[in-house]
């Protein structure tokens, strides 16, 4: 795992607070694990060392490498523009092996219908022990919570959904509108025949 540490030099204030405001918040929003450290001198005098998954962000890269050791990935973040700073940090992260937009049942209002694996095209759900479970997340659309709009207990929770009833926000259930009901499989079905007669009027 890669991980920024910040020197803040707190004493002599050489870092401008606008670059480092923007290093703290590059690293969380990337997921970055970032150290704030108040003087870094303070911890060379203390025989720290860095590993190589490390950058350190500080004043004087000369000076920081003479005292952590030559081969010490740092830059001098009084050099660097604020989307320099952006683009260093956003290298360090890790790559997503997948976006975990996926669903969750809430066990409290889940009547075990069935209508979820039925409706599923991606095959996310699975029946263990007579109740239907999520087994693979994975296998999840992006951004499809078309399941939870069908579920008529309003038991599926998409956590990453900007809408309220499909992310679990509100306290009580929201039955699926007639919109909701009707089959995404005939939808799909529709789009093939409009796109078919499209093709034949042409």
């Amino acid at each position: 795992m890669k991980k920024l540490v910040i020197c803040t030099c707190r004493r002599y204030k050489k870092i401008p607070q606008v670059v480092l405001n923007e290093a703290i918040k590059a690293a969380t929003e990337a997921g970055v694990p970032c150290e704030i450290v108040p003087d870094l001198c303070l911890d060379g005098a203390s025989n720290r060392s860095f590993d190589a998954n490390t950058l350190v962000l500080a004043c004087q890269t000369r000076a920081i490498r003479a005292m952590f050791g030559a081969d010490t990935d740092c830059t001098d973040i009084r050099a660097v523009d604020l989307a320099q700073v952006r683009d260093m940090v956003q290298a360090l992260a890790e790559p997503m092996p997948w976006i975990p937009w996926f669903p969750v049942i809430d066990g409290t209002r889940c009547v075990n219908c069935g209508k979820c694996a039925d409706f599923c095209m991606f095959g996310v759900y699975e029946k263990v022990d007579g109740h239907f479970r999520v087994l693979h997340p994975a296998a999840c659309k992006t951004d499809c919570p078309a399941c939870a709009r069908i579920c008529p207990a309003n038991a599926i929770i998409f956590p990453k959904s900007k809408e309220d009833r499909l992310n679990g926000a509100l306290s009580e259930p929201v039955k699926p509108s007639p919109d909701d009901q009707t089959s995404f499989r005939e939808r799909l079905e529709y789009r093939k025949k409009v796109r078919l007669f499209r093709d034949k009027m042409r």
